[in-house]
Formats: structure tokens, sequence, C-alpha cells
């Protein structure tokens, strides 16, 4: 949202698509507000807005935001946030999707936006939540069916944050976690962080993972493994496969020494986790990573949602197809509720001098690569005292910046990059431009963008 389309919805006032709340709003009412317009049509919420004016919401965090939101409706409000400047101060833009099922915030009916107040949820509107295949609970299956071992590592995961859950009995934990359902029998996420393989194997053999190490660009590989395994427990056996493999450069800005991976672990751990928490779980294919020296691919089944596209990704409203694995994973500090995985992503390969991360999806399956085409110690250097001088940039800064590393580009180049509209990348251009890290060469349709010199 820009802020001439602020200025426009100030303008225009409320709307069966729009809300306009002040800047201290509470958490819970923002979150009944956003149920509200997901239960209509979707639309955007405006923070920042008192009575016919603006006011500055900076005091606001966006992480906190989408947390909030995510956090009060139970997983079911996965809301886009954007900072928007203006004269009067910082207000923030919420883009809240149409859900396809009924979205409540606490007790009571679940609430309505009908464009000017909150009201109930018309009967004719409310439909039956979509299934979720990891809230499922296993037939046949029993608590037996847990390794102690595996929920002692969950244990731990609570403890090292400080959750009371960390003290409850192996049932109360698995309660609180979503691992089993009212009749207490194991679900699939319950089976997924904590299942014996015994029990993986006869109930869940797609929970595979097979990893493939090839020592250069050719289809064959030199060493698999297929891991049959918890989540948790698959996550630190592919670390130290991955690991045994990467290498790191080591670079001083200052006084700071950073160490540039080939793979950075943040990136591949987050990589991995959305290939399990966006794969289609009712599909019994394997989760597979290729190795290369150059790229790490990881493929999943389950394609992406509907209007969702590798040149949208980065601005699409986020959606998972598994709230409840999703949900558990964030309790134990795995990944964000919120959505942020994408945006986490490129912005730890950009800042290093990567490439960005690259999608290719298809009907029923999804593959990321992470690439690793060398170390630009320069440009990270560059990058590093640029940010001690003027703060941390924006994933969008970022963007062009890394683009620009490998040569010119016109505004619709960059705005392709950026995933934006032609206007909304000429307005950033210019930003950056000021703040002298690009500079323009040439004017009209024929101007092109540079990086001011390293």
């Amino acid at each position: 949202m820009t802020e001439a389309e602020v200025y426009q919805a100030l303008l225009e006032g409320p709307s069966p698509r729009r809300i306009l709340l002040g800047a201290g709003v509470q958490p819970e009412l923002l979150a009944r507000y956003a149920a509200g317009l997901s239960n209509n049509e979707g639309g955007t919420i405006i923070v920042g807005v008192a009575g016919n004016r603006l006011e500055d919401a900076s005091g606001l965090d966006p992480l906190q935001l989408s947390h909030a939101l995510f956090e009060l409706s139970g997983g079911g409000i996965l809301a886009h946030v954007e900072r928007v400047d203006t004269p009067e101060g910082v207000v923030w833009a919420l883009t809240v999707p149409k859900s396809p099922h009924a979205v409540a915030v606490g007790p009571g009916p679940a609430p309505f936006w009908d464009g000017q107040r909150l009201t109930a949820l018309p009967a004719r509107r409310q439909a039956p939540a979509a299934p979720d295949p990891t809230a499922q609970t296993l037939a046949g299956a029993g608590t037996g069916d847990f390794d102690p071992a595996e929920l002692h590592r969950l244990r731990q995961r609570l403890e090292k944050r400080g959750l009371p859950l960390a003290e409850a009995s192996d049932l109360e934990l698995a309660r609180g976690l979503g691992m089993v359902g009212e009749d207490d029998r194991p679900t699939v996420t319950g089976l997924l962080l904590a299942g014996s393989r015994r029990a993986l194997a006869r109930f869940l053999p797609q929970a595979e993972v097979s990893y493939y190490r090839h020592e250069d660009d050719d289809v064959d590989y030199a060493f698999r493994e297929d891991l049959l395994r918890p989540i948790p427990a698959a996550l630190e056996r592919l670390h130290e496969l991955i690991q045994a493999r990467n290498r790191f450069h080591p670079l001083t800005v200052g006084l700071f020494r950073i160490e540039v991976w080939d793979f950075d672990v943040e990136v591949y751990r987050e990589a991995l986790l959305n290939a399990f928490v966006h794969r289609d779980w009712t599909v019994h294919d394997a989760v597979q990573v290729h190795h290369h020296p150059d790229r790490l691919e990881i493929s999943n089944p389950g394609g992406l949602p509907p209007g969702m596209t590798p040149e949208n990704i980065l601005r699409h409203p986020p959606h998972r197809r598994n709230p409840a694995l999703a949900a558990a994973l964030a309790k134990l500090g795995y990944v964000e509720r919120a959505g942020l995985g994408v945006d986490k992503m490129y912005r730890l390969t950009l800042r290093y001098g990567k490439e960005p991360p690259e999608y290719r999806a298809w009907p029923q399956a999804v593959t990321l690569l992470l690439h690793n085409p060398g170390f630009d110690a320069d440009f990270v250097r560059w990058v590093a005292e640029a940010q001690d001088r003027q703060g941390s940039f924006t994933l969008d800064y970022l963007i062009v910046l890394s683009r620009l590393r490998r040569g010119s580009a016109t505004t619709r180049e960059l705005a392709a990059a950026l995933q934006l509209g032609t206007a909304r990348t000429r307005r950033l251009l210019e930003r950056m431009h000021e703040a002298g890290l690009i500079e323009p060469q040439g004017s009209g349709r024929g101007r092109r963008w540079r990086l001011n010199k390293l």
C-alpha cells in the first residue's frame, strides 16, 4: 500500500473490505476485526487512524501484529503486514485473506465485518472448517507408539523456551502440542513429532526424507541416506549430513568477524521446515534433498496454494496446508507462525552476497533451490558497512542491491525481482538513490540503475 492509497482510504472511510483502527488498538480487538474481515471477503486493516486523521503507529512491531492475529485466531489468520511512512508518522497495512471457513477469536460467535461494524457471523455464511490432515487421529495407533527419547527431546525444547508445558506429564505435553486427539489417540502431528520408527513405518511411511549427495552436477549421486524419523530427529541428522560438506569463509568487517557459509545453516533449516509444514501429507511420497557443491535442492510433495506462484510468493498472503503441525512446531520454537519463512530465507541469503532462493512449482510438487555461486567478499563487506552507517536494510533494499551486484538493471527488471508494481518500485529506487546506495544511468525509458561504487 502506498502513502497516496492510505490518504485515499482515510478520505473514503471504512468499507466491506477496509477497516480503519487507531494506533492504540488492543491485540484482542484487532484480532476480532481481522476475523470479521476474513469471514466476509477479506481486505485491508489500516492501523494508525484516529477519527479523520492519521496518527503515528511506529510503536507497534510488525512481527507482534502478525503473531497476535495468528495466535488469537487459533491459526486461522495469516496476515501480511506492510509499513507505510507518511508525514504524520508510520501506519501499518494488514492484508487479511478471505477464509474458506469460519474464524473465531475467543468465546462467543465468530465475528463478521459488515462494512461499518462487527456483528455475529450470519448462519448462511458459516462453513465447516477445512480438514487439516495433520490434526487427524490415526486408527490403531496408541500413546505407546511415541518414542520416549523423542518426547524427551520435545521437553528439552520447551524447557529452553521457558514454557510451563515442559513440566507436564507426557500425556499433558502431547495434549498441549496437539499430538493426541480428544480420545488421546495419536494424531498425524503427534507421530511426526515423536513417533517411533516402527510406528512411522506402519502409519506414516511418507514421513521419510531422502538425502542425496552429488559430487558435481551429475544426476548420479555419490551417497544416499533415507531417514524415517520424527521431524526434530530428521532435522538433526540432515544438519549433520549437510554440514559435513559445508564450507565457511571468514570475513572481517571493522571489529567484527563474519562467517559466510556456502549454505547458511538458518536458511537451509528454514527451507527444510517449510518442506515439512507445506507438504501434502496425504501423498505417500518423500521429501527429497539433493546436495550439490553449488546448490541445495529441497523438494516436497504438494503444489503451491491456489493463486500463489514463484513470481508472487514474496507478496502473496501466507498460507499453511497443515495448521496443526505448524502450530506445534511454532510452540517448540522451530518455525515462525506468522508465515515469515520465505522472507527470512531471502534476507539471510541476500545479505551474504548469495543468489535469492529459487522456487520451481508443478501441480503436485514444489522444489526450492538454494544457490552457492561463490563468495563475493567485497559486496558482503560493502553491505555490512553501509548498514553500520544507515541501519539495517529492509528486504526490498537487499533484493535491489543483490540484483544490481550482477550489473545494471531497468526499473521494470527490478520490479520483477521485487515482485512489486512499477510505481512502488520507482519510489523505492528514488529513496535508495537519496540514501547514496544506487545511482541512475540515462533518463526516461532507457534509464538504468547501478550500485554506487563498492
